[in-house]
């Protein structure tokens, strides 16, 4: 072997070897470290808390609470639902808006 290639695989070896100890480092200190989240002021905002019923063992209460989630989801499909509504109502009146103006019809 030449030089050259002895102090390549000296550089690469350094190299695996630094970034182990980096993943080493990142496994046992990453719980320390402290994770900015840019997304989450924006959904505590919007985050509603969840409370869960309290576990009775009633039927009655266990209906009870599927029926409320139930609702919950139906009243999220209708919200859905209204925007896209809102969205196709635009879209026809751009379409609208983009036709010219017969004025013989006038």
């Amino acid at each position: 072997m030449k030089i050259k290639d002895i102090q390549m695989l000296l550089i690469m070896a350094v190299a695996a070897v630094g970034l182990g100890a980096l993943c080493v480092y990142y496994l046992i200190f990453s719980e320390d470290l402290p994770i900015i989240d840019i997304s989450q002021g924006i959904e505590q905002e919007e985050e509603e808390y969840i409370v869960t019923p309290r576990a009775t063992g009633d039927v009655g209460d266990i209906v009870n609470a599927l029926m409320k989630e139930l609702l919950d989801e139906k009243m999220l499909l209708l919200e859905e639902e209204e925007d896209i509504n809102l969205i196709i109502s635009d879209d026809e009146e751009i379409k609208e808006f983009d036709q010219s103006i017969n004025e013989d019809e006038l």
